[in-house]
């Protein structure tokens, strides 16, 4: 059984209130931490080894270190809740049923990073979750946690709340601000980074639900204690959003050392790929990251059992391995179509870019058409080639990372399932027949 930090309370009656988490021991990391300096904390964060649990993995103490001090001018702690990755839905799982612990450690990370008012930029489409924290937050500042002098250490901090309006790109931190701001979520040229210049042109630290979170565990045990959970650079425990084809769909908590085969099959974990069917592939990190094939999935470059952190999942660079990301985890099994797949992954990113640079306006909607095109039987094998080229002239020729976000998919696609889309392009009757039975459409698709 894997140690518990986050959810070791999720299943207590009534944790969402402030009664019975105060009774579980919350709050105990802000009583401590108004104790401490400001920048002992930050050590602390720093000595854990905490990584950004949105994606991009990005140490957190590092990161709250780079803030800029400039005398007189406001800081922020901004934290990310825009969960709009697909497969991914562990910070929801943690607002809504233990709010009170992201209240706890957005105001110790508030502290830390000296900033007075703090955001949760929500995604729009969480309305409940949203009356959740609400309430959450009603309750500590009632407690005394929340508003002016907070136990009596003369630190004031207030959190208020943000609705996204449900774009996919305002989960790009400068996006983001630009929405909190007010404006249109077109994501900024970088440098200046937040750190220099974010809200309001104002030093900004940006951290997702999860990494903020982790912060109360990190105070009340110490940095070393969470340091020592895991392995290598990849320490502490990691939420993993497990879905798709496996027979325990649900929100995990892992310590990153255990294997990729263990948290698939076992029964503490995903329980094995539903109705007995062999697993064919697996997204392991959310919707942008690369696809891997079971073979690849399994063991890594070097033929060692692939583990469940942010190394051994990258592994080799994207020929042989992955990304850890979001910790979106979408297994597939054996009757799963790897082009339909990515047909929808494309879809969706299509429908997601900002349309502020080229390559990703105009290349995802190309994607989107060919694999569309693919699909539904009317595919040339020029078009793999084709689709290839567009992808590698999207990477790395945007201003954030949703043109990556698009990419990688169908690169990887087509890197480890090229013969499936040469299948489907020889064989354009028996895959829509195989993809959408004998119905009217696929005959109309089949005689068209």
């Amino acid at each position: 059984m894997s140690k518990k930090i986050l959810l070791e309370k999720a299943n207590v009656e009534n944790i969402q209130t402030m009664e019975v988490y105060r009774r579980e021991g919350g709050y105990r990391s802000l009583e401590k931490a108004l104790k401490m300096a400001p920048n002992d904390i930050v050590e602390e964060v720093k000595r854990s080894g905490l990584r950004g649990r949105g994606g991009a993995g990005f140490p957190t103490g590092l990161k709250w270190s780079f803030l800029a001090k400039p005398e007189g001018v406001e800081r922020y702690l901004v934290c990310n809740a825009d969960e709009s990755e697909p497969g991914t839905f562990k910070d929801r799982y943690l607002m809504e049923f233990l709010p009170h612990l992201l209240i706890e450690g957005m105001i110790v990370s508030s502290f830390a990073v000296g900033s007075n008012v703090s955001y949760i930029y929500i995604r729009g489409e969480y309305e409940w979750v949203t009356d959740i924290l609400d309430a959450a937050i009603d309750e500590a500042r009632k407690a005394g946690f929340l508003g002016k002098n907070i136990l009596g250490s003369g630190f004031d901090c207030e959190i208020y709340i943000h609705r996204g309006a449900g774009a996919y790109i305002c989960g790009e931190e400068t996006g983001l601000l630009e929405s909190l701001e007010g404006k249109r979520g077109l994501p900024r040229i970088k440098p200046p980074f937040p750190a220099v210049k974010g809200l309001w042109d104002c030093p900004t630290v940006v951290n997702n639900v999860e990494t903020i979170a982790s912060v109360v565990s990190i105070i009340n045990e110490g940095g070393d204690a969470y340091a020592r959970i895991g392995v290598g650079k990849s320490t502490g425990t990691k939420l993993i959003s497990a879905c798709g084809n496996i027979n325990k769909p649900g929100v995990y908590e892992i310590d990153m050392t255990i294997s990729v085969e263990e948290f698939i099959y076992s029964d503490e974990y995903c329980g094995g790929i539903a109705n007995g069917k062999k697993l064919k592939a697996c997204v392991p990190g959310g919707s942008s990251v690369p696809i891997l094939p079971a073979s690849l999935l399994l063991t890594t470059a070097k033929g060692e059992k692939r583990l469940m952190n942010y190394e051994s999942l990258s592994d080799g660079g994207f020929a042989t391995g992955s990304m850890m990301g979001s910790g979106g985890f979408e297994v597939l099994d054996e009757d799963q179509c790897i082009v339909r797949h990515t047909l929808s992954l494309a879809r969706f990113y299509h429908h997601e870019s900002c349309g502020q640079c080229s390559p990703c306006r105009e290349g995802t909607g190309w994607m989107e058409k060919i694999l569309q095109k693919i699909e539904h039987g009317k595919g040339e094998m020029k078009d793999i080639d084709l689709l290839w080229d567009i992808q590698r002239k999207i990477e790395g020729n945007t201003i954030c990372p949703l043109g990556e976000a698009a990419a990688w998919p169908v690169a990887a696609a087509i890197r480890h399932f090229r013969d499936e889309f040469e299948w489907h392009i020889l064989n354009p009757k028996e895959c829509l027949v195989r993809n959408y039975g004998l119905g009217k459409y696929a005959e109309a698709l089949i005689t068209s």
